[in-house]
C-alpha cells in the first residue's frame, strides 16, 4: 500500500537559506559562526551565567565561508551553487551535491532556516 504524501515536496535547490546566527571573520578571512551554547531560554537563563563563553565557534574552510558570506536571505540555493562554481571550478565538483550537505548540516545545526520563495 503506498504512503499519502502529507506534505508538499520541495525541491533544495528552490529554497532560500535564511542565516540564524551570528558570525565573525577570524584572521584567515575565513568565516567562524557564533552558535548559541544553549538554545532553550531556560538553559540560557540558568546556565549562561556560569560559563564563560556564551557561544559555540563553527570554523568554515574557504568554500563554506563563500557559501556563508553569500547567504543573504534573497538568493536560492541554485544560485548559490551557479556562483560557488564560478568562483571554484572543478575544485567543488559534484557542485549540488556538496552545496546540499553543507546546506542540510547547517539546518539541522540550526545555523539557517531554509524559506520558500515569496515567503
Amino acid at each position: 500500500m503506498a504512503k499519502k504524501k502529507t506534505r508538499k515536496e520541495r525541491n533544495l535547490l528552490d529554497l532560500i537559506p535564511e542565516r540564524l546566527c551570528k558570525s565573525e571573520i577570524n584572521e584567515e578571512g575565513k568565516v567562524t559562526i557564533l552558535a548559541p551554547r544553549f538554545k532553550s531560554k531556560l538553559g540560557r537563563k540558568i546556565f549562561e551565567p556560569i560559563v564563560k563563553k556564551k557561544y559555540v565557534k563553527i570554523h568554515l574552510d574557504e568554500v563554506g565561508t563563500f557559501v556563508w558570506n553569500e547567504i543573504d536571505g534573497q538568493k536560492d540555493v541554485f544560485e548559490l551553487s551557479k556562483l560557488l562554481k564560478r568562483e571554484f571550478g572543478e575544485k567543488v565538483e559534484p557542485v549540488y551535491d556538496r552545496i546540499g550537505k553543507f546546506i542540510a548540516i547547517m539546518k539541522v545545526n540550526g545555523f539557517i532556516k531554509l524559506k520558500e520563495k515569496g515567503d
